[in-house]
């Protein structure tokens, strides 16, 4: 584990506790705020604040452990930072605020903007914003066509996904949104068996594991 990487670990464990708060006390319809006690992740129970507070050090660890120094780096942080806490709201009130999403969307454009500018390409960046523009379009058709099949948080998130992955590459784009489809495939088979039920299953939790995915895809391959 290199220095670099240990910082953004620390940060987004520490970043978490206020996200935990946000998570845990967002409404189902109106829009995230801070709460009272946010610095203490309340009020979520002081188990969640530590088991989110965990994970998102461990996935700011991973991510910035496969990514080389670069301005782009706090973009992917806020990523594993924001992306928890969109996961933890989806699966708690069934909706990913644009909010959020709008944040994670509006720190990587700046930082592939400083990014490009500092390396003179604007290659990464083109590709950037042509997956996150192609994939949106490409759900939103899909949300519209079929009515409450998919959300418009859903086509966003997605979006935000390939939009930062694309910044890597087409394939971790590509891999990272079929992978969160794939998994979000695979989970509602087990649960609607399981529950016989119908119901919408959040697909939050099942696109940040992609992007997470695609993210740690070249260290595999």
């Amino acid at each position: 584990m290199n220095v670099l990487a240990g910082g953004f670990a620390v940060a987004g464990a520490v970043a978490a506790v206020p996200v935990a708060a946000i998570a845990y006390s967002a409404p189902a319809h109106d829009s995230v705020r801070l709460p009272e006690r946010w610095w203490r992740g309340a009020p979520a129970r002081p188990a969640a604040v530590v088991t989110l507070s965990a994970l998102t050090g461990a996935a700011a660890l991973l991510v910035t452990s496969c990514l080389p120094p670069s301005p782009v780096l706090p973009a992917f942080w806020l990523f594993a930072v924001l992306g928890l806490g969109l996961a933890v709201i989806d699966i708690r009130r069934r909706r990913l605020p644009h909010l959020l999403t709008g944040t994670v969307v509006a720190a990587c454009l700046v930082c592939f903007v400083v990014a490009a500018a500092i390396s003179g390409s604007a290659d990464p960046l083109l590709r950037a914003v042509a997956t996150g523009l192609a994939t949106t379009a490409a759900l939103l058709i899909i949300a519209l066509a079929l009515p409450g099949q998919l959300g418009l948080g859903d086509v966003a998130l997605a979006g935000a996904v390939t939009l930062n992955l694309g910044w890597l590459s087409w394939q971790a784009a590509i891999f990272g949104v079929l992978c969160g489809l794939l998994l979000q495939g695979i989970a509602g088979i087990i649960i609607r068996a399981r529950a016989h039920s119908n119901d919408p299953i959040p697909m939050g939790p099942a696109l940040v594991a992609g992007w997470l995915a695609g993210v740690l895809l070249p260290q595999v391959m």
